[in-house]
C-alpha cells in the first residue's frame, strides 16, 4: 500500500484518484470510453475500489489499479464486507412471463476473482442490505418478518433467525467472538407499543433479550453501537408529530448496554436531535449535536455523563477522524454558511475553523491531518467540486469543475498509513476560508444605537459544572430596556443618535482683563465645542445637515480669531 492514501473522485466524463501531494494531480483510471459509470467505493481496509455502470460491476485492486474481477449486469446498488473478503450487488427484483417467480437479484462474490458464493431473492428496496459481524462469521440478512442468520460464510443454508411480528430493521453489534449481540426493532400494533430489543447469539426469545425498551412514539428506529460492541444507542421517531413541535417528526434516544443496563437520554436543550456518534478511538466516548437553534453540542461518557459543552453554533453535523482524537462539528444542508468547527478531544480546546458553503459531502483522511468538502451532482447542479482542507482550517487544493462537467462522489481511500508533518503544523492555505461574520439587518431608525433584542441565547464552550455567563432574567432585560430607550430619547433631545465621547481637552480659560475679549472668547470655545461634537458625530457615520457642516468648515477661521483675541 502506498505511503499516503488516495483519493478517488467521480465525475459524468472519468473516474479519477488524487495522491494527496502538491501539485494534487488527476490519475485518469476512466475515461469517457467507460460510460455512465453510476457510483464508485472503496472497501473498507481499502483493498479494492469498485464502480458500477448500467451494464456491469468491476472491482479493481488499489495495490496496482489492475482489474481483479467484472461482473456483467445493471446493479443498483453494492458494497463489500468489512474484511474487503466479499463483494455484494443487487439489482431490482423483476417478474417476467419467462419468469414469474422473479430471479435472485441480490448476490454475494469473492473480491479476490468474482467468484459466485450466493444468490437470494431480496425484493425489498430499503433495507434489502445484508448484515456482516465484523470478523465476518456472521452473515444475516432480513426476509419479511424474520432474520435469517448465516455462519462461516456457507450461504446455502442458515442456522438461526430471529423472528418478530412487524419486523422493520435489525443491526449486529461491531462485537467479535465469543459474545455477538443483534438488536431488532419492532412496529406496535393496534394499541401496543414499539419495541426494540437486543440478543445475545443464540438466545433470540424475547423474554431473554438483553435489553428491551418499548414506545408508544417510534414508527422507525435507527441503532448507533460504540466500537467495542457493549454500548448502543437506538434513535427512534415518528413519522408524524402530532404535536405540531416538528416537521419531521417526534425524536426520542434510549440507551442500553450488554449487561442489561437501560434508560431514557434527556438533554439539556429542547429541540430535535440533530446527529450523534460515537468516537472510533474510543468506546466510552460519543458526541450530540441537538435543540432548536443555535444547536448545542456535548461530549458524553458511556454513561451519558457530560464531559464537555462545545457550546451552541450553527452545526447539525458530526465527523470523526479513524483515530478519534479529534471531532469536526459542522453545519450543512439548510445551514447555508457550512460553518466547520475543529475540536481537540483531549485538551477541550478548538483547533481550527472555516468556512464551506454548499458542501454536500465531507469525508476524513485515514491519517486525521486532512478532510475533504464536495459539492456534488445531482443534490446541487452549479458549483459542483472538492477542497481540501487541513484541520487547523487551512485551505491546501480547490478544484471546480467544468461547463457541463458533474462532480458525482469523491471518497478517500481506507487503511493505515504513517504520520506525516501535517500533523504538527498548518500548512499556508491558498485563500482565506475564515468565517466571516454577518451583521443583522437594522433599520435606519435603530442604527447607530444599543440593541437590546437577542434571537438566540447563544452558550460559550465550557466543561460541566464551570459557571457560564448566565442569561439576564426577564426583569434585568425590561429594566436594560428602559435605560436604553432613556438614553435614546435624550439625545433625539440633543440631536445626536448616540452618545459622544468625551470632546478634546481644551485649554483651561484665563482672563484677558477685558471684559468685552472675555466675553468673546467664551463664546468661541462653545462654538468650537459644538464643533467638535458635530464631527465625532460624523466619525460614528451620522448625516450631517448643510448647516452643521458648515459650522466645521468654519473651524479654522474660530481658532484664527480665538488666537488673536488672546494676544
Amino acid at each position: 500500500m502506498s505511503a499516503t492514501p488516495s483519493i478517488a473522485g467521480l465525475t459524468n466524463r472519468s473516474l479519477f484518484r488524487i495522491q494527496l501531494q502538491e501539485p494534487y494531480q488527476e490519475i485518469i483510471l476512466r475515461d469517457e470510453t467507460t460510460p455512465n459509470i453510476r457510483s464508485v467505493t472503496f472497501s473498507p481496509k481499502g483493498t479494492y475500489l469498485a464502480y458500477r455502470t448500467d451494464r456491469k460491476a468491476e472491482i479493481v485492486k488499489c495495490a496496482d489499479w489492475s482489474v481483479a474481477a467484472t461482473i456483467d449486469g445493471n446493479y443498483k446498488d453494492m458494497f463489500f464486507s468489512p474484511l474487503d473478503n466479499y463483494f455484494l450487488v443487487w439489482e431490482m427484483f423483476a417478474m417476467t412471463k419467462d419468469n414469474p417467480q422473479g430471479k435472485p437479484n441480490l448476490h454475494v462474490f469473492r473480491s479476490s476473482n468474482g467468484e459466485k458464493i450466493a444468490s437470494f431473492v431480496q425484493k425489498n428496496q430499503i433495507g434489502w442490505e445484508p448484515k456482516w459481524s465484523s470478523d465476518e462469521k456472521f452473515f444475516a440478512m432480513q426476509q419479511n418478518n424474520r432474520v435469517l442468520i448465516y455462519e462461516d460464510v456457507k450461504l446455502d443454508r442458515y442456522i438461526e433467525y430471529i423472528q418478530a411480528e412487524k419486523l422493520q430493521s435489525f443491526s449486529i453489534s461491531p462485537s467479535i467472538a465469543p459474545a455477538y449481540y443483534f438488536s431488532i426493532f419492532t412496529l406496535g400494533t393496534s394499541g401496543q407499543p414499539s419495541f426494540w430489543r437486543v440478543f445475545k447469539y443464540p438466545d433470540f426469545d424475547a423474554s431473554q433479550a438483553v435489553v428491551s425498551r418499548s414506545s408508544f412514539q417510534a414508527d422507525k428506529a435507527a441503532f448507533h453501537w460504540n466500537r467495542r460492541g457493549t454500548n448502543v444507542f437506538a434513535l427512534t421517531q415518528t413519522e408524524v408529530d402530532k404535536t405540531g413541535g416538528s416537521y419531521y417528526g417526534k425524536q426520542s434516544l434510549s440507551y442500553g448496554d450488554v449487561k442489561g443496563t437501560a434508560g431514557n437520554m434527556t438533554f439539556s436543550k429542547e429541540g430535535p436531535i440533530h446527529a450523534l456518534a460515537w468516537n472510533p478511538g474510543s468506546w466510552n466516548e460519543w458526541v450530540a449535536v441537538y435543540g432548536h437553534a443555535p444547536a448545542k453540542a456535548t461530549l458524553f461518557n458511556a454513561k451519558c455523563d457530560p464531559l464537555f459543552e462545545f457550546g451552541t453554533g450553527a452545526w447539525n453535523a458530526i465527523y470523526f477522524p479513524p483515530e478519534g482524537n479529534i471531532v469536526l462539528l459542522g453545519g450543512f444542508g439548510n445551514i447555508a454558511t457550512g460553518h466547520i468547527s475543529v475540536w481537540d478531544l483531549r485538551g477541550y480546546k478548538k483547533l481550527g475553523e472555516c468556512s464551506a458553503p454548499d458542501t454536500t459531502s465531507l469525508q476524513w483522511d485515514p491519517r486525521g491531518e486532512t478532510f475533504v468538502t464536495a459539492t456534488t451532482y445531482p443534490r446541487l447542479t452549479v458549483g459542483n467540486g472538492y477542497k481540501i482542507w487541513h484541520y487547523s482550517g487551512a485551505l491546501m487544493h480547490k478544484r471546480v469543475c467544468g461547463e457541463k462537467e458533474n462532480l458525482l462522489s469523491i471518497s478517500w481511500q481506507p487503511g493505515t498509513y504513517p504520520k506525516t508533518e501535517l500533523s504538527k503544523s498548518a500548512p499556508k492555505g491558498i485563500e482565506d476560508a475564515t468565517p466571516k461574520a454577518t451583521g443583522a439587518y437594522r433599520p435606519p431608525g435603530a442604527r447607530n444605537r444599543p440593541s437590546t433584542f437577542t434571537l438566540h441565547e447563544h452558550e460559550m464552550p465550557h466543561r460541566p459544572g464551570q459557571t457560564v455567563d448566565a442569561a439576564p432574567s426577564k426583569q434585568a432585560l425590561k429594566q436594560k430596556e428602559k435605560r436604553s430607550a432613556r438614553k435614546a430619547r435624550k439625545a433625539d433631545e440633543r440631536g445626536d443618535e448616540s452618545p459622544a465621547p468625551p470632546a478634546a481637552t481644551r485649554a483651561p480659560f484665563v482672563s484677558t482683563g477685558d471684559p468685552e475679549k472675555d466675553k468673546k472668547i467664551k463664546n468661541l470655545n462653545k462654538k468650537l465645542s459644538d464643533i467638535e461634537k458635530l464631527k465625532q458625530q460624523k466619525a460614528a457615520g451620522k448625516q450631517l445637515e448643510l448647516n452643521q457642516q458648515a459650522k466645521i468648515d468654519n473651524e479654522a477661521a474660530l481658532l484664527q480669531e480665538l488666537a488673536q483675541l488672546k494676544l
